[in-house]
């Protein structure tokens, strides 16, 4: 059973984690176009520029969004050329089952799957504690 940070995981390794901060992005800056009665011009003096960029900062979402983003980068370079980055790949980009994930890595299934479950633990006990809610 896929757990939260399966599913991020998931999300991350196909590119939907991307998708979801753009279209994020793309919902709380659009333009709502209001129709002003008895006033001429804009009621605000920002920039359209400086408008989206304050949106963007605000938004507590998109603020999740991009910081588990962000982590998971970093944590991909660091885990660079072990065991447990071909495992999340090939688990979560390619959707292979823990069968197929053991025979790509050339480690038994279960000795696999324990490496992928040290990995959320550590996950869960250093970096996301509180983010995952």
């Amino acid at each position: 059973m896929a757990d939260r940070l399966d599913l991020l995981l998931s999300d991350y390794m196909t590119g939907m984690l991307q998708v979801k901060i753009n279209s994020r992005e793309r919902w709380i800056t659009r333009e709502k176009h209001e129709e002003r009665i008895g006033s001429s011009g804009n009621g605000s003096n920002t920039a359209p520029q400086e408008r989206n960029y304050l949106i963007k900062e605000a938004d507590k979402e998109l603020g999740r969004l991009n910081d588990q983003k962000q982590t998971l980068d970093e944590l991909m370079e660091v885990i660079q050329g072990t065991k447990v980055k071909e495992i999340v790949i090939a688990r979560f980009k390619y959707r292979l089952s823990w069968y197929k994930v053991g025979q790509r890595v050339f480690l038994d299934e279960d000795v696999a799957r324990q490496q992928y479950r040290a990995f959320k633990k550590t996950l869960r006990d250093g970096l996301w504690r509180d983010t995952l809610d």
